[in-house]
């Protein structure tokens, strides 16, 4: 198996009651998370138990486990309320924080990459947790146009930008897509770039008739 996800969020059973809380936090965490998952793609770590590591925060931390999916738990300690009291602009070091704890524990009983996670933890911290990578660059010859999707995700939510330059000269620069900071929220709703007819059209990957278009706009 190949390590590819860190996961950071609240036991769910422990706070089951504080849905609301729970949710907002375990999103909140994944700008982080994704970072270090795309970071991850690229190492290529190979692990002989488990491909994704799931830091849990709960008031009395146990034992952690493998299970049968491919992932191992970690418990660390965890208060909600002393979490919650953290100003939004000072939580994701707070996060990073609890992310090093979890994982100092996971290596201590399992081979991870821990140096190189730290290393990526401490870059996003240096760069002010900017999380911005290029989904997909296209160029249409024929209409002289290059066409850019760029993500953004941050402690609050995720954006996708289309870029578009005609002859080196921008002509567009929009957000075309809003949705929480969680890959289940927005890996779906875009895919590829296309020309139909006198439209650029950015795609999804869904494949109903009013859903297949996440956006329309006119060749420049």
């Amino acid at each position: 198996m190949i390590l590819r996800d860190v996961f950071l969020y609240p036991d769910l059973v422990e706070f089951h009651a504080r849905r609301k809380d729970l949710s907002s936090i375990k999103d909140q965490t994944r700008h982080i998370g994704n970072y270090l998952r795309r970071h991850l793609d690229k190492l290529k770590f190979h692990s002989n138990e488990f491909n994704r590591i799931c830091i849990i925060g709960t008031e009395n931390p146990k034992d952690g486990c493998v299970n049968s999916c491919g992932s191992v738990s970690v418990y660390i300690k965890f208060n909600m309320d002393e979490c919650l009291l953290v100003p939004l602009h000072l939580r994701s070091d707070y996060y990073s924080d609890l992310m090093r704890v979890g994982l100092k524990k996971c290596a201590a009983n399992h081979q991870i990459p821990i140096d190189n996670l730290f290393t990526w933890l401490d870059e996003l911290r240096k760069n002010g947790y900017k999380n911005e990578w290029l989904f997909k660059e296209k160029k249409f010859k024929n209409y002289n146009l290059k066409c850019r999707l760029e993500c953004n995700m941050t402690i609050e939510n995720f954006t996708l930008k289309l870029r578009v330059s005609k002859n080196e000269d921008e002509v567009l620069d929009k957000i075309i897509l809003t949705t929480p900071p969680d890959e289940i929220a927005f890996h779906y709703k875009f895919k590829d770039i296309q020309i139909e007819g006198e439209d650029i059209v950015v795609t999804t990957r869904l494949n109903g008739e009013n859903e297949r278009i996440l956006f329309r706009t006119p060749i420049f």
